[in-house]
């Protein structure tokens, strides 16, 4: 048996996420997985089993280290296991589990070992679809309140949000909505389907009522805050008046807040203040240097465009423009979609119109996060409209005009019918 590790090493480079082809990887992995338990793996030991020095059967104190870096006990239970690890087993194992009216402890175990591969979040999440569709709420409950999620990252997260937020509102209102207050209260939902998946498509229907159901159990002053700022995108793109009653101030514990929640407040603070003062640009720059950019301007970048704050666009975007576009994450699509629009504008109010119609043939609105899509349209739309307003390009003009309607028709954000007037050609 201890000569068949091949597939452990497979798995070990799948969790960690390298792929070991040069000793350079091999003295990360070593890191990793120094990093991640409290046995540690000599950096030779390692080499050997890569192939960097003359391979000898590895002892079983080192498949047992690999074996726990994968969360497994010993190397025999990895082996014993190894089938559920695999993402076709774990496939098939969920389906069996369709057929069922309940699991339990057993049916969990499965699900935990499955998802030591975080690659296998993606199948949970249409397991877990099906019993959305099915409102099999008593399996629902279950899999949230026992299944460890702890292995799971950020871009795998997104996508598991994603899946079961559509199934959800694919399902009538009526049934969504008691899924939602029936969950709210598990930390592994709240977090990671109603407020990673940010629906503005539906910020004036259904997802409003979710994020009241947020707001009812909230279970941190983030949560409250994340809801009120919402709730003030909502009113102001909507053009109703009162969003200049919403008073939104920093809470105690904002330094430690995730990057774009700190980025959507300061876009409320841009767009509420009919000019961006120095002292709050200055805010927005000292926070650039200590975050992930391209997180925390995803919010930013719009309220600057919308507000004409074209100086401080261009600022920003020349001072973070290699950082802005990442492509190792889950959402670089809809960040580059946001930047380059912002790059649009930037290069439309300098009058180089021909940059700016470059930028704009670089958004690819088909592979937007699908909560975003028709938000990032009415952007992009609005951009166009310029340009071809500024080109007196009048059957571009139209079909900008045209697309404007269709997604505020969608969304019910009508700042932009209002915005659109002074570049409509007649």
């Amino acid at each position: 048996m201890y000569n068949d590790y091949s597939q452990l090493l497979i798995d070990v480079q799948k969790k960690s996420n390298i792929t070991v082809t040069s000793l350079r990887d091999v003295k990360f992995l070593k890191e990793e997985i120094d990093t991640n338990i409290d046995n540690s793996i000599g950096f030779n030991t390692l080499r050997r089993l890569f192939g960097f020095l003359d391979k000898t059967v590895p002892s079983v104190t080192t498949l047992n280290t690999l074996s726990l870096y994968l969360g497994f006990s010993s190397f025999s239970s990895y082996k014993n296991n190894q089938a559920n690890y695999s993402e076709w087993y774990f496939q098939q194992t969920l389906l069996r589990m369709q057929r069922q009216s309940k699991i339990g402890t057993e049916e969990i175990n499965k699900i935990n070992i499955g998802l030591l591969d975080e690659k296998n979040i993606v199948y949970l999440a249409y397991f877990l679809s099906f019993h959305v569709e099915k409102n099999n709420l008593e399996i629902l409950d279950v899999i949230f309140k026992h299944v460890d999620f702890k292995h799971i990252t950020g871009t795998q997260f997104h996508k598991f949000s994603t899946t079961i937020s559509l199934s959800l509102s694919n399902i009538p209102e009526k049934k969504a909505l008691p899924i939602y207050e029936s969950l709210i209260h598990y930390d592994t939902f709240r977090n990671n389907i109603p407020l990673l998946y940010i629906d503005y498509t539906n910020l004036n229907s259904r997802y409003y009522k979710i994020l009241k159901i947020i707001e009812r159990n909230a279970a941190n002053d983030s949560d409250i805050f994340f809801v009120s700022l919402m709730k003030f995108y909502k009113r102001f793109y909507s053009e109703n008046t009162d969003y200049q009653d919403i008073e939104i101030f920093k809470p105690i514990g904002f330094s430690d807040f995730y990057s774009v929640l700190k980025g959507r407040y300061y876009g409320y603070c841009i767009l509420k203040s009919k000019s961006v003062s120095k002292t709050l640009k200055n805010d927005i720059l000292k926070e650039c240097t200590t975050i992930r950019v391209s997180f925390f301007l995803e919010e930013i970048i719009p309220a600057l465009l919308i507000k004409n704050e074209y100086e401080f666009l261009k600022l920003i975007l020349d001072t973070y423009y290699e950082e802005l576009f990442e492509s190792d994450v889950w959402s670089s699509t809809t960040t580059s979609a946001i930047y380059l629009i912002g790059l649009s504008n930037s290069n439309w109010h300098a009058k180089s119109y021909s940059r700016a119609k470059r930028n704009l043939e670089l958004v690819q609105l088909e592979l937007v996060e699908i909560g975003y899509y028709d938000y990032l349209s009415l952007l992009y739309y609005y951009t166009k409209l310029k340009i071809s307003f500024s080109e007196k390009a009048i059957e571009i003009n139209r079909n900008a005009l045209k697309n404007i309607k269709l997604h505020v028709k969608k969304t019910g954000f009508k700042l932009f019918l209002s915005l659109a007037k002074e570049f409509s050609l007649k």
